[in-house]
């Protein structure tokens, strides 16, 4: 790998705001969705694609800006996507149709998958073991702090300003945040320039090679599916609890943050326990504790009803869980081809942004209309989460083999 001289020294405050954009874009509008919904009189299956289109987007996105920026460069790749990102914005905002609304949601992910993917490849261009995992719990918290604080603005902010009003925010964030990035960022892997020019094959030979280990498929995919019960979640939640609880906007946003706050927590204390008892000590309990929930939640729901405490409580139990192995899972993935960090950044982000689109898709098609109809498809990706976990442990022969 290239080499640069003086070590470029990176500010994980930076690197943490940056990485948080692109969930703190997804899930902002959340709440908004009941209003945009009886705004381009949907229906709620169509809505879902508001979700699903970003998620999309962040997914192909990140499969190749992640591998544009190995050959490339970091810092120009962020810069261009946070461009790209504040101009699909204000077409967000002024979007006349529920149809241009979703690409233009699309484009937008688009740009905010230079932030996503390229900052956990700039860790990993300076930093390995120990001290990488120090840098990603940091932009596992926030993440975490987006989720916390994203539903609550766009509750409140969507109550005062509109859905334009916000995404028209989104756009100011986002060159704030290009000019500290500007200021901030420095470039961390020099021009690959006895490489040949950049294509579709070099695109694909690259994550040929990913997808060849078996333990980089399987610690993504642990990876990919920690967000899929928040956004399977998000799919039908927001007008179930509209219409059985009368909980909506900011209310809703409550809730949700609940689980956010969680998560943080999980974040915050991964880096501490990973020290005292061994990173995969801690991976196994706790994908012991997400398969136990996952069982559980229909049990429960069948058992004492649909209600805000049965449907909301087990999920900011799982928070905690995944909170704690986000950052673990991710470095351990993006480790086994340390060479292609960008690349395998993205093709995690990808992933991620596969499997949680699948399940937003599903969620909003197949909800029933039911409590219970809620729970399916989360507890579905938990108990995904626990094979992959077991697979894992049958091809890492070694406690070495993806660090």
């Amino acid at each position: 790998m290239p080499e640069s001289s003086p070590t470029p020294i990176l500010s994980r405050w930076q690197l943490a705001a940056s990485s948080a954009l692109s969930p703190f874009a997804l899930v902002v509008v959340s709440p908004l969705l009941p209003e945009l919904r009886r705004l381009y009189t949907a229906t709620e299956a169509d809505v879902q694609y508001v979700l699903s289109a970003y998620l999309i987007g962040l997914g192909v996105a990140q499969l190749i800006l992640g591998a544009l920026s190995d050959r490339y460069g970091r810092r120009i790749v962020l810069l261009i996507s946070l461009i790209v990102f504040a101009v699909m914005s204000v077409v967000c905002a002024y979007a006349p149709t529920l149809e241009v609304l979703i690409v233009a949601r699309f484009f937008q992910a688009c740009g905010a998958a230079g932030s996503a993917a390229i900052c956990r490849a700039s860790v990993h261009d300076i930093h390995s073991g120990d001290t990488a995992a120090y840098y990603m719990s940091y932009i596992a918290v926030a993440h975490s702090m987006a989720h916390t604080l994203a539903p609550m603005a766009g509750g409140y902010a969507g109550d005062v300003i509109g859905f334009t009003g916000v995404f028209l925010s989104l756009s100011m964030l986002a060159l704030a945040m290009m000019a500290w990035s500007w200021r901030a960022m420095p470039e961390t892997r020099l021009r690959v320039t006895n490489a040949s020019a950049f294509s579709a094959w070099h695109l694909l030979t690259m994550n040929g090679s990913l997808l060849k280990s078996p333990v980089f498929v399987c610690y993504a995919m642990i990876y990919g599916l920690t967000g899929a019960p928040f956004f399977a979640f998000l799919a039908a939640a927001p007008s179930y609890f509209v219409d059985h609880f009368g909980i909506q906007g900011a209310a809703f946003g409550a809730y949700w943050s609940s689980m956010s706050l969680a998560f943080l927590t999980g974040a915050m204390t991964s880096a501490r326990l990973v020290k005292r008892i061994g990173r995969y000590t801690l991976i196994g309990w706790t994908i012991c504790g997400v398969g136990f929930v996952g069982l559980g939640w229909p049990i429960v729901v069948s058992a004492f009803g649909a209600t805000p405490v049965t449907l909301i409580a087990p999920l900011v139990m799982v928070s905690g869980l995944l909170g704690l192995i986000t950052p673990l899972t991710l470095s351990g993935a993006i480790a086994t081809h340390p060479q292609f960090a960008g690349a395998a950044s993205g093709l995690c982000g990808a992933l991620t942004m596969a499997t949680s689109a699948a399940l937003t898709i599903v969620g909003g098609h197949f909800y029933d209309g039911t409590g219970l109809g809620l729970t399916w498809p989360m507890s579905a990706s938990m108990m995904a989460m626990v094979g992959f976990y077991l697979a894992l442990r049958v091809f890492e022969r070694r406690p070495t083999a993806a660090t």
